[in-house]
């Protein structure tokens, strides 16, 4: 009957600590984004990015992310460009204090086009990371999530910073977030396309954590 008894409360709490772990998370925000390049400036206008990740506890195998972001402004003679992450990281701390996250990322330039010239598309790789430190006792907490590389001859980086706001409850999380991101890509005969495009301004959006 001991052994019965244990072997349950071991199944329970293993169910239980899996639980935690799993996690499917999605994340969508409004982006006030200002476009610049050579012989171009945009006035800032709302653009908007979306993420989707998978994380789990099996040891060796990476969680997987999906970061997409679409910006378009000035028409047939203005600048686009759609990007899509596909991330794959660990997570290196994940405690009271610190979530810290740490990978690699392969990023795909999509729709590229600046002015009349001809559009561009192409992948890259870039290095991941991502950090939040909670205020204690209030909620609140500072976070940072960043891709950066420097390959073949073309420079990029991805920066956002910002605080959230968490909201704990039974079945999901929800952060409502308020960040500044500061997107630059210098390209050198990327798909036969070389120059610079820098994109920056303030988002807000929110997290869901299930």
């Amino acid at each position: 009957m001991k052994q019965y008894l244990f072997a349950l409360l071991l199944s329970v709490v293993s169910a239980s600590t899996w639980a935690d772990a799993l996690a499917v998370k999605g994340s969508l925000s409004s982006w006030w984004a200002k476009g610049e390049a050579a012989d171009f400036s945009a006035s800032k206008e709302q653009q908007w990015s979306a993420t989707a990740a998978f994380e789990h506890p099996i040891p060796l195998i990476p969680n997987v992310k999906l970061r997409y972001l679409d910006y378009a402004e000035g028409g047939s003679q203005g600048m686009s460009l759609t990007t899509v992450d596909t991330i794959a990281y660990y997570e290196v701390l994940d405690n009271f204090a610190i979530d810290l996250d740490l990978g690699l990322a392969a990023t795909r330039f999509q729709n590229g086009k600046l002015g009349g010239g001809r559009s561009f598309d192409g992948w890259i790789p870039q290095l991941y990371g991502a950090l939040r430190v909670p205020l204690p006792l209030t909620g609140f907490g500072v976070y940072g999530e960043a891709t950066a590389t420097s390959f073949d001859d073309s420079e990029a980086y991805d920066i956002e910073a910002g605080v959230d706001y968490l909201i704990d409850m039974p079945v999901l999380d929800i952060s409502l977030r308020l960040a500044y991101r500061q997107i630059e890509n210098d390209f050198d005969d990327f798909d036969k396309f070389s120059g610079k495009l820098e994109f920056s301004g303030w988002s807000l959006g929110v997290l869901i954590d299930l």
